[in-house]
């Protein structure tokens, strides 16, 4: 197995660079389990804040362990500063502030609207990368990025356009939550990609949990929810899959990649993971629309992985 740290980088880079891609790709998957254990977490009676905070919550407490373990004592808890301030804007933004945005976005405009409006991350994560990181976009990456909203889209609504709200406040929500997630990747350039996956885990996650907890009291919707041992092994699974262990491979995978536009289209798998999960675990249904959605989501990340050709590189640059 390939270490997951910096110094286990592989010495080709473009070796590296692949198995990067597919490591964020890997995340996107599990991240596609959120839903499942969200909608398990609901029917046991635990609210949408408490969901978001618990789940932040129980993978920083699980990787604790994990790092003393790994590191043989404390080692991996030490970070640099620019690590540090790298990953408390992602535990603030990306994870808290997004999760609060996305929560209003289906209060307000409902779960297709929410969706929808969350799969803008790319578009936005290729403006920052271009203005902060100068990376090049050409037509190429703008077809990729349009192929795989258009995707996300069919797959989120299955082409029943009536779902979507055009509420003021439902609309501003979800494009902050799409904006607020697509900063995870850009922010990780400051410095949580140069330090250990497991370093950067449990600093991004710990912050926005403290934070979910002093704006929102999510303990209060936890009150419903009668404890079980059902309970505690969703609780469990939720904080490993698609939180901690999905964190520690996105992060690893971003120790490799050298083009941030990239990322959001490859984790894009998280929409395919969802409907399939949802098609197999709750039995809704994956209609020729939805399918379609599926098909052009694989179809807008193998043209964002094809080879510029040289013009095309240079009229981006």
């Amino acid at each position: 197995m390939t270490d997951l740290s910096v110094g286990g980088r592989d010495r080709d880079p473009a070796s590296a660079q692949t198995k990067g891609y597919l490591m964020v790709a890997a995340a996107g998957a599990l991240w596609g389990t959120i839903g499942l254990f969200a909608t398990l977490l609901d029917q046991l009676g635990m609210g949408p804040a408490a969901v978001a905070f618990y789940r932040l919550l129980a993978a920083s407490l699980l990787l604790i362990p994990v790092l003393l373990v790994k590191g043989r004592g404390l080692r991996l808890f030490r970070i640099s500063r620019r690590g540090l301030l790298s990953c408390l804007l992602i535990g603030f933004v990306s994870q808290a502030l997004y999760n609060l945005c996305y929560m209003q976005a289906i209060r307000q405009g409902g779960m297709a609207t929410a969706a929808v409006l969350l799969y803008t991350a790319p578009v936005f994560v290729a403006l920052m990368s271009r203005l902060f990181f100068r990376e090049p976009l050409g037509p190429r990456k703008w077809l990729a990025i349009a192929v795989n909203i258009l995707g996300c889209l069919l797959t989120a609504t299955g082409g029943d356009l009536s779902q979507l709200s055009l509420r003021s406040g439902g609309l501003l929500m979800g494009v902050l939550a799409g904006f607020t997630y697509g900063t995870m990747p850009v922010f990780s350039r400051i410095g949580a990609d140069k330090e250990d996956p497991f370093t950067s885990t449990f600093y991004g996650l710990l912050p926005g949990a403290l934070l979910l907890g002093v704006l929102v009291r999510p303990w209060r919707d936890a009150a419903a929810a009668v404890f079980t041992p059902r309970l505690f092994l969703v609780l469990l699974g939720f904080g490993v899959i698609p939180s901690a262990l999905a964190y520690v491979i996105y992060f690893g995978g971003l120790n490799r990649v050298r083009e941030t536009s990239r990322v959001p289209v490859l984790c894009s798998v998280e929409s395919i993971a969802a409907a399939l999960i949802g098609a197999a675990v709750f039995g809704q249904s994956l209609s020729p629309v939805k399918a379609a959605g599926v098909a052009l989501v694989f179809f807008s990340i193998v043209i964002m992985n094809l080879q510029p050709r040289r013009k095309e590189a240079a009229a981006a640059s």
